[in-house]
């Protein structure tokens, strides 16, 4: 029984809203090397018995995904350092449930949903179906029912393969007689592929992300890869190179790349998951895995007990000392390395989706960075649900078994806790799951009842939407800011600087979203890694723009720029090039690690200029990487309210700058807030799911933001003075 519908799903269809982008933000091409000894030495303790099984052209990210860049350059841009993730598939039988449409039927949830698949050894990985590029997490939404439609094809599985003998076209022959198309998507999916398994074996970071990048740039390439690759002229594309060449080479010639069939064969994603719980590196836990012959968490509490770790070369007593600690301590209740919103959230609704439940924890709170991931199931039977959890793709280990409970592990290492309540209780148990923990601990004693909306009628107050269940509240919520408000994205880039579409395709899919208008905002030079527009440039554009919202009106281009503070708080465009334009981010790039006197003496300075429209993520945090920077917000919020400024709440899922806890310092300073998306891509638009959704934590009205005015009201605005 469902006492409530599960959460908005982030999937592919009609109204894409996406949190998540992958881009090639590395200045240089880097070739890669060769998979090598010491890959093979990482091994795996058995055959695999999962792998990552491609559908679609579609990926989910497990892990860190790389979508900003770091200070490593000299002009202090964020580069492509990016650290170690698998790639999780869209496979499987995993369904999702969307508030904003019917429940899929079972035909439709074996072709959405993410899952790692069992594989047993005669079985051949299948290629990814269908096109488009790598498009992040979505959901359906309410906005442009037309936006980025596509066709589901129907999955897949290869048993065997070979190549079409006729050699007209470029596909894979399936033993059930159905000819695949090798066309782009199926190319960047098996070198995703071969991204994912590097990692898992440990290989050097740099080639995992060599492959990713090339598969990115063949995924949005509209010539067939397939024909450059058999002319000769792949390496005419940036980022690849020749090794990437000789493997593309081998999968149009044999519709296979023999390295990734080993590493299929030789890496076990079980042990990498207990590895990541236990925080040990992946490379120690797959060399003890081989040379032990373990690949659960019994087999290797029972070869610790048995003394054999030693038998593991560069294991002295002090790793099995700590070793066997980590292995006999009680299992932890969060997750050693929390996972960005865009990973949990759709990971923990999957797993809710397969087992009938509702996703809870931090991702249900729409928490940045997620420690704890809970389902809650309602069942007279729990020893069926257990059953089916233990055997779910997503959970690679089981540490604890009850009646009601059970505690399983991902794989990428994150402790999933399962509740499997009364009926009569369910309400009840997904309060208590959801959290926060202070938030639950000032309701005690929770009431019985079937539902959430039960419980709060029985405590006497109102239902508290789940992003505010941080702190103890029993009063009635505001009316929060929700997606449906937003008039338009006030921070998106184009191919002018480092996005991946022109203004007017991005301008289309803005339209297409519902919103009345779109700032174009691509860089200035001084940003360093990327290029970036000089005062030329920015002219220019505006011709580009003219001729655009010549063929998009009613729906309005807006002439923007996200202009960079220098080092010494001046803007990198002369004032009266700023006056010109419509919108003006402001935002500090380079020196994120400078003192708290000096960045907010550089903020401060930038908003001297009157043609400043809003801050653009403050804090600099690159969530997981970067801390926040020392910017003194109280001051820098002062002056944004005293000049009629707004900031950002900035939706890059690796940024959700400012945070939840800040956006309610800014309102509470009396702050006007803009949500945008910071997109560099058509699907980029979709970030703003997550943009409204931080701001709602911060208890974001719509009177609070200014992108839910109209277009005519937002051109009348007069900065300097309130919204």
């Amino acid at each position: 029984m469902r006492a409530e519908p599960a959460l908005e799903s982030f999937e592919v269809g009609q109204g894409v809203h996406v949190v998540d982008e992958v881009r090639d933000l590395g200045r240089h091409d880097r070739d890669v090397e060769p998979l090598g000894a010491s890959v093979k030495a990482a091994g795996a303790a058995r055959p695999v018995e999962r792998r990552e099984q491609m559908r679609g052209g579609e990926r989910d990210r497990v892990g860190r995904p790389v979508t900003c860049l770091d200070e490593r350059h000299a002009a202090v841009r964020e580069s492509t350092e990016q650290r170690e993730e698998i790639t999780r598939v869209r496979a499987g039988k995993i369904g999702v449930d969307d508030e904003d449409r019917a429940r899929l039927d079972s035909a439709e949830r074996e072709l959405h949903g993410l899952a790692l698949v069992r594989l047993r050894s005669h079985d051949r990985p299948a290629d990814r179906l269908g096109g488009g590029q790598h498009i992040g997490e979505h959901r359906f939404g309410k906005r442009c029912p037309r936006l980025l439609r596509k066709r589901v094809e129907p999955q897949l599985r290869a048993l065997s393969a070979e190549r079409d003998d006729d050699g007209r076209h470029d596909a894979i022959r399936l033993s059930r007689g159905v000819h695949v198309k090798l066309d782009n998507a199926a190319i960047a999916g098996r070198l995703e592929a071969f991204a994912s398994l590097l990692e898992l074996a440990g290989a050097g970071p740099y080639t995992a992300r060599a492959y990713r990048r090339a598969a990115d740039l063949i995924r949005s390439t509209p010539a067939p890869i397939a024909e450059l690759v058999r002319q000769g002229r792949a390496r005419e594309l940036r980022g690849i190179g020749p090794g990437i060449e000789r493997r593309l080479r081998e999968l149009v010639e044999t519709g296979e790349i023999a390295e990734l069939q080993e590493l299929e064969r030789e890496v076990s994603p079980e042990l990498a998951g207990l590895a990541r719980f236990l925080g040990v590196s992946v490379r120690r836990m797959l060399e003890i895995g081989r040379v032990l012959g373990v690949r659960t968490l019994g087999e290797l509490r029972a070869a610790a007990e048995a003394g054999r770790l030693p038998e593991v070369p560069g294991i002295g007593p002090e790793t099995e000392r700590k070793l066997r600690a980590a292995l006999a301590r009680e299992p932890a209740r969060s997750a050693p390395q929390p996972l960005r919103l865009n990973t949990s959230r759709p990971l923990v609704e999957s797993i809710a989706e397969a087992l009938g439940g509702a996703a809870a924890g931090d991702p249900r709170r729409w928490v940045d960075a997620s420690e704890q991931l809970s389902v809650v199931c309602s069942s007279q039977r729990p020893g069926s649900v257990l059953d089916r959890f233990v055997s779910l793709p997503q959970i690679v280990a089981v540490l604890e078994r009850e009646r009601r409970r059970a505690l399983g592990v991902t794989v990428e290492g994150v402790p999933v806790e399962l509740v499997i309540a009364e009926p009569e209780r369910f309400g009840t148990e997904l309060v208590r799951a959801t959290g926060s923990a202070q938030y639950v601990a000032a309701l005690e004693p929770l009431p019985d009842a079937p539902s959430e909306e039960g419980v709060y009628e029985a405590l006497g107050i109102p239902r508290l939407p789940p992003e505010l269940r941080e702190a103890p509240f029993r009063g009635k919520p505001p009316r929060l800011l929700e997606l449906d408000d937003v008039c338009g994205d006030l921070h998106c880039h184009t191919t002018r600087s480092d996005g991946r579409a022109s203004a007017l395709e991005m301008g289309i899919a803005a339209r297409e979203l519902g919103y009345e208008y779109l700032a174009i905002c691509d860089h200035t030079v001084s940003v360093g890694a990327v290029t970036g527009l000089t005062a030329d440039d920015v002219r220019r554009q505006a011709e580009e723009i003219a001729e655009a919202n010549a063929e998009l009106a009613p729906f309005r281009l807006l002439r923007g720029i996200e202009c960079d503070i220098r080092r010494d708080g001046s803007l990198d465009l002369p004032e009266d090039l700023l006056a010109e334009l419509d919108w003006v981010q402001a935002s500090v790039h380079g020196g994120q690690r400078a003192s708290r006197e000096d960045l907010t003496g550089r903020v401060l300075a930038a908003l001297e200029s009157p043609h400043v429209s809003a801050l653009s993520h403050p804090t600099g945090r690159l969530i997981g990487r970067r801390p926040p920077n020392a910017v003194d917000l109280d001051a820098v919020f002062a002056r944004l309210a005293e000049t009629g400024r707004a900031v950002e709440v900035n939706g890059l899922p690796d940024r959700l700058d400012l945070s939840g806890e800040n956006v309610r310092r800014a309102r509470e300073a009396g702050v006007a807030v803009v949500v945008n998306t910071d997109a560099h891509s058509v699907r980029g638009l979709g970030n703003m799911e997550l943009a409204v959704r931080t701001a709602r934590r911060g208890w974001a009205e719509p009177g609070d933001i200014v992108n839910v005015l109209p277009l005519d009201a937002l051109l009348a605005r007069r900065f300097g003075s309130p919204v």
